[in-house]
């Protein structure tokens, strides 16, 4: 009954999708997973000491075993690269210790005392004697011009400043996340119910129209939420089968679903996730086909999130990250 129910309403991407070309793909990849693409604060040295110094119980709360971007100085190298100590970029506030795979101990050793540095990696803070230190990922330059305390990197050096970010929300603010401004032009932002792309509420965000990008391949992500109460109002003995739901609008879009889902995750940041990949492909034509990953999240009570991202090539796969990443549900 849910399969019948979500025939033709949920979304018509191919209305929004003009496909050209052949190109097929492993529908079991997962691109937009966030545990291979942890994100990382930027903090520096002097403000963490600073904090523990304040209020250390408080300071452990905010920090342990928090993903963090740390700039300071190198204060220590150990023998043969094996540890090293950071201060702050004063070179005055307390080291903090810290500890790395063997793998890096070449790159330690190309720096010294008091060299400005920024490390990827993970803060703690001990049981028993209450040090904090810091397991170090990645070793990098210091990042220029950082101007608010809401900054966050990954790896790859890209970051999003959460702080000149446009907050959009749904569900009437049950769900809010965050986007680059850039992207609220007429051309990128897509109301789906507005402009009659189906009836789920949400939005598309046609990412190869962004201003400055040149590339005319389609690249699209969709940010929906699925009101179990309100879109299955006449089929309540089905509105809390989660599964069956997702299945649904899956093959909605894609028509057909193999093997679900393609991957189930807890995060590092505790959201669930169940994740499903596979190729979306106009009826129209031959050998055509976009890959296409759903990310499906329940909301705490009668609803279900859900990010689309179709796309030949990950032009803007950072900000799509970031997007999924601080995906607030409110109570």
């Amino acid at each position: 009954m849910v399969k019948k129910k979500f025939a033709v309403i949920v979304l018509t991407i191919s209305a929004v999708l003009a496909l050209c070309g052949a190109n097929w793909f492993d529908s079991a990849k997962v691109t937009i997973d966030t545990e291979n693409n942890r994100v990382y604060q930027y903090h520096t040295t002097d403000d963490i000491v600073a904090e523990f110094a304040a209020d250390a119980n408080a300071a452990k709360e905010k920090y342990q075993d928090e993903y963090v971007l740390l700039s300071g100085r190198i204060a220590k190298i150990g023998k043969d690269g094996k540890n090293m100590e950071v201060c702050g970029l004063s070179g005055t506030t307390e080291n903090i210790e810290c500890s790395y795979d063997k793998s890096l101990r070449t790159s330690v050793l190309g720096y010294k005392v008091m060299d400005r540095v920024a490390l990827y990696g993970k803060l703690s803070v001990g049981l028993f004697d209450k040090e904090v230190r810091f397991n170090v990922e990645k070793i990098a330059e210091v990042p220029a011009a950082i101007k608010s305390d809401e900054v966050y990197f990954l790896l790859d050096g890209t970051f999003f400043d959460k702080a000149d970010a446009e907050k959009v929300t749904l569900d009437e603010g049950h769900i809010a996340y965050y986007i680059p401004r850039i992207w609220t032009g007429n051309e990128v932002q897509h109301n789906i119910v507005e402009e009659e792309l189906g009836i789920i509420e949400g939005y598309q965000y046609v990412l190869n129209k962004i201003p400055g990008t040149s590339d005319s391949i389609p690249e699209s992500l969709f940010v929906c939420y699925f009101d179990n109460r309100e879109l299955l109002a006449d089929y309540q003995n089905d509105s809390d089968e989660t599964e069956l739901i997702e299945k649904a609008i899956i093959a909605n879009i894609l028509g057909e679903v193999k093997n679900f889902p393609t991957k189930e995750v807890k995060t590092y940041y505790d959201a669930e996730y169940t994740y499903y990949s596979g190729v979306f492909k106009n009826a129209l034509e031959t050998g055509t086909g976009y890959h296409s990953e759903f990310i499906f999240q329940k909301d705490g009570r009668d609803g279900i999130i859900m990010f689309l991202y179709v796309y030949k090539d990950t032009k803007h796969l950072s900000d799509v990250l970031f997007l999924s990443r601080f995906l607030k549900i409110n109570s």
